[in-house]
């Protein structure tokens, strides 16, 4: 096993074990350890984290001859001395180390996304890297289909691929907060006295029991919302609404969409015909059933939340469903369904084992 207690912020650029996990979470139980142990390497670490997070990106397939040559016009560009109170730990010497980090850790590990030197950084990066990685979770979805992840409080969360969320592994008594990047819809366990707030780069959503879709993708020039059930309420942390005046924050209604200009941060609204934003099927899904044989109900689960049933067919073979299982989180449609039929239910990762004796009498 490598000494890592003596390693410095550009040893830390340079490790892949370190940018394996920093980019996906492997070995994540080793590196939370690791930083138990050995508490003096704490400011390295958040550092290099950050400039790994800041170059974080996909660059096109070009040539190493014109590769070079953008660097070179990047370091050109940087001066000498950045002055301490804007970055206090990168210094010139630490910025080059970034410019050209593809160079020195090899090819697919680590691809500078070029607009992130104009100025520009997402704020997702930036917050996650500041907060105690033994107190949050972060989610990421590496596939290619959706992936549901199931909150401390019960709400469940569809990611699309590529898209992440972070949130603490509990949830203090008085607010519930996550942060998110790409495209993801919600369905938040109904809780007045405990508001759920989604932090989505500098747009702010309050809600206290609701379904709506962001989508909010690190390229696109504005962040996007549109409610499906309930009512959210929408700020910026500059605190301009509208036309850029200070207000309050905008409340929007099932089928209202509201989009946020990263730049300015202004905020439009506008109805819509439906509250399809991701083009998931969960959209659009009332989940109203009328005699619905339950092996159908559970197919119907399947697709929205991409989780999988394990049942025993001969078992449900004579069960049907008539209800509404309307906004609920996927753990309260599973409680009601579960208890209509007589059955019990076990959701893992993301199966769902189905035990029943049957519906006869």
């Amino acid at each position: 096993m490598k000494n890592y207690t003596g390693f410095e912020i550009k040893d830390w650029l340079e490790d892949i074990a370190f940018q394996k996990w920093v980019y996906n979470q492997e070995a994540d139980e080793f590196w939370q350890q690791f930083l138990r142990d050995t508490p003096q390497q704490a400011t390295n670490i958040t550092q290099a984290k950050v400039i790994l997070l800041s170059v974080r990106g996909e660059l096109d397939n070009i040539p190493e001859v014109e590769l070079k040559s953008r660097v070179a016009e990047i370091l050109a560009a940087i001066p000498e001395e950045i002055p301490e109170y804007k970055i206090p730990w990168w210094k010139g010497k630490w910025l080059r180390v970034a410019a050209v980090l593809f160079l020195t850790i090899g090819i697919g590990l680590v691809k500078l996304n070029w607009h992130k030197f104009s100025g520009s950084q997402e704020p997702y990066y930036t917050t996650i890297a500041s907060l105690d990685r033994r107190e949050i979770t972060e989610v990421v979805n590496t596939t290619d289909h959706i992936k549901m992840v199931s909150l401390p409080d019960g709400s469940s969360v569809i990611l699309k691929k590529d898209a992440r969320i972070a949130y603490p592994n509990q949830f203090n008594e008085t607010k519930r907060e996550v942060y998110m990047l790409g495209e993801v819809f919600f369905e938040v366990e109904k809780n007045q006295d405990q508001p759920f707030y989604v932090h989505t780069g500098n747009m702010i959503t309050k809600v206290t029991g609701t379904s709506f879709s962001i989508q909010a993708n690190e390229s696109d020039e504005a962040v996007r919302l549109v409610v499906k059930t309930g009512q959210v309420e929408v700020s910026t942390s500059n605190g301009k609404i509208g036309n850029g005046a200070k207000g309050k924050s905008l409340h929007l209604n099932p089928n209202q969409l509201v989009i946020m200009q990263k730049k300015g941060q202004d905020l439009k609204t506008r109805n819509v015909k439906n509250a399809v934003l991701l083009d998931l099927s969960i959209e659009s899904a009332d989940f109203v059933f009328k005699r619905t044989p339950l092996k159908d109900v559970f197919k119907a689960l399947e697709e929205a939340y991409g989780v999988t049933f394990k049942f025993d067919a001969s078992k449900i073979s004579d069960c049907s469903i008539t209800a509404q299982l309307g906004d609920e989180p996927i753990f309260e449609k599973l409680a009601m369904l579960s208890a209509v039929v007589n059955a019990r239910y076990e959701l893992k990762d993301s199966q769902v084992s189905i035990y029943s004796n049957g519906c006869k009498n």
